[in-house]
């Protein structure tokens, strides 16, 4: 597989930046939606119709990780064009981020976890399950733990490592127990946003991430095949 070469300058999203008040920029305004609509409902008497049908089915494709990551692209590519609030929707999108972050770490130790080596699967009963662990610097270590020495040194230098461990601390250094963009006093207060930096880092971080899922999972895959063959003999 082809990892990407270039390497990038890793530029800080806050130059997340320490303000002493809230999130919202200086001389930042709210605007109404000309074509939302703002009539009060509280005292209508609505019928509720549901939202979740419980399916037969067992929807295994659904895109969790990336979910999450193409909601937060969404508004902070917003927030980054003014169109949001950094005081309502960027709060979200940091979340969201901080989340993707999060799951990608996971999804990187547990495919590291499913090969004994770059040439052998481990077996199902060795694979250890992953523990509620939310801590970015707790999840970068089992990265480099877990899944680094399951690559060639020259694969896992070709991705853009120093990048995404820049970004995860950072985030980790904002958000050390992801609840500082989750609940109100836990930490986001202190913090302003760039935005438009945040936009153009995400999108490589997701590009280095995404490389290395796929890369194990398709290392997973190639050995599956050879042992299929061994074993076909």
């Amino acid at each position: 597989m082809n990892a990407p070469q270039k390497k990038w300058t890793y530029r800080p999203v806050p130059e997340i930046m320490r303000g002493k008040g809230g999130l919202m920029t200086e001389n930042q305004e709210l605007s109404m939606d000309p074509d939302a609509d703002y009539t009060y409902s509280a005292f209508e008497k609505w019928p509720y119709n549901p939202v979740f049908y419980k399916t037969n089915n067992t929807r295994t494709w659904l895109g969790v990780r990336e979910g999450f990551y193409e909601a937060a692209r969404e508004l902070v590519e917003g927030l980054a064009a003014g169109k949001y609030s950094e005081d309502l929707e960027g709060v979200a999108a940091t979340y969201l981020f901080r989340h993707y972050l999060e799951l990608s770490l996971k999804s990187i130790i547990l495919e590291g976890r499913w090969l004994a080596s770059q040439e052998k699967n481990a077996r199902p009963e060795d694979v250890k399950k992953l523990g509620n662990e939310h801590n970015l610097d707790v999840l970068w270590k089992m990265v480099v733990e877990d899944a680094m020495p399951k690559f060639a040194a020259c694969d896992w230098k070709n991705f853009d490592i120093q990048f995404v461990r820049r970004c995860v601390n950072e985030f980790h250094e904002a958000d050390p127990h992801g609840v500082a963009f989750r609940y109100r006093g836990c930490g986001a207060e202190h913090y302003l946003v760039n935005f438009q930096q945040l936009a153009a880092n995400m999108n490589h971080v997701h590009q280095v991430l995404d490389g290395i899922i796929s890369w194990l999972a398709e290392t997973y895959g190639q050995n599956e095949e050879w042992e299929d063959i061994l074993n076909s003999y």
